[in-house]
């Protein structure tokens, strides 16, 4: 993108840390926090990177998320456990829950994790990496507040449900997908209306059903539409499924994503499953039959126009690897929500 700043990686997390700990967030978590927001800045998806800062923060002065909250098992069994987020911050949260489900997966094969109580979680290819680069095929998901209308609906019923897995390789670092159910994400519309820039007819209707091209629309109710209509709209139910029913969160309207009410939390709902392919066979040659399946994906023949076929996350591997020598590319409108949220708690950047 021509209008990002490059900012060393380290720099970034510096500065990010520092706005959360000024807004009370603990040290640790803070990292966490940062640390998932600037690797997702890395991969390119900018929609959930250091622009969501100030939202949290936002959401943290309201009283709507508790920045101190710790995350608490509820119930437990080796394979299994429900966690309350305990009306904290989503992405803390979620980070626990999947070192859980990966240090039980490791112990019985396979495990599910589930939370409640949470609230906005980030990227969800995160955490399904993270179960990759631990060895174990990772599944990622979340609900939202009511944001895509079903399909022949004229009303949003359902989230736009994020989902994302992971498989490591051998040669290749993993397969890595990561999508939500709507059109496109929320942040997309958000950076485009903070560049002044239209957006394509078919993402989203306006507040009374219309198609319309102005991002702007995402601040007054904007129905978002669901991907391939049916298809998107059947895969935001199953991820509604296994978070709010299966987790115990909230369910479609009873989730109230960036919450700022105080004396309550989002309920927002995650699972993450874990699968150790060492108990179905071998990781090693789990490992080499991830390598051919992406080979043979590569050696695809191209239509007219099209360089190579990349495989799921090659083209987000490639960019955080530029980031990491090159510095961190932030687009203004990112930065501008950065700073935003340092005034917002009394930090002052130097970028």
């Amino acid at each position: 993108m021509s209008d990002c700043k490059r900012i060393r990686k380290e720099k970034l997390a510096e500065s990010c840390t520092k706005v959360f700990q000024a807004a009370g967030v603990p040290k640790v978590q803070a990292g966490i926090v940062s640390d998932a927001l600037i690797t997702t800045d890395m991969r390119g998806i900018h929609s959930h990177g250091v622009i969501r800062a100030a939202r949290y923060i936002d959401c943290i002065m309201a009283g709507g998320i508790i920045p101190t909250a710790t995350p608490v098992v509820l119930t437990e069994t080796p394979a299994t456990a429900q966690v309350s987020a305990a009306g904290g911050l989503g992405i803390a949260a979620a980070s626990y829950a999947t070192n859980l489900v990966i240090e039980k997966a490791r112990k019985c094969g396979i495990a599910v994790v589930t939370v409640n109580h949470s609230d906005h979680y980030g990227a969800a290819g995160i955490y399904s990496l993270q179960c990759a680069d631990a060895g174990l095929v990772g599944f990622s998901m979340s609900n939202t507040c009511p944001l895509v209308a079903p399909t022949g609906g004229a009303k949003a019923t359902i989230g736009n449900n994020p989902f994302s897995y992971a498989a490591p390789g051998r040669k290749y670092r993993a397969i890595l997908f990561d999508i939500c159910m709507s059109m496109v994400a929320s942040g997309k519309m958000i950076i485009a209306a903070a560049e002044g820039k239209k957006i394509p007819y078919g993402w989203i209707l306006d507040s009374q059903g219309n198609p319309t091209d102005d991002p702007n629309e995402i601040y007054r109710d904007a129905i978002m539409l669901p991907f391939a209509e049916h298809k998107g709209y059947g895969f935001a139910m199953m991820v509604e499924m296994l978070t709010g029913c299966l987790g115990h969160a909230g369910i479609t309207e009873d989730v109230h994503s960036w919450n700022t009410v105080p004396g309550r939390d989002a309920d927002t709902g995650h699972c993450f499953i874990a699968i150790d392919p060492a108990a179905l066979g071998g990781i090693n040659e789990f490992r080499s039959r991830v390598d051919l399946l992406i080979d043979r994906m590569r050696a695809t023949p191209v239509i007219k126009g099209v360089k190579k076929v990349f495989y799921p996350g090659e083209i987000e591997f490639d960019k955080e690897a530029d980031a990491l020598a090159n510095g961190v590319p932030v687009p203004e409108s990112s930065l501008a929500e950065l700073r935003r949220g340092a005034k917002l708690v009394g930090v002052e950047l130097d970028f």
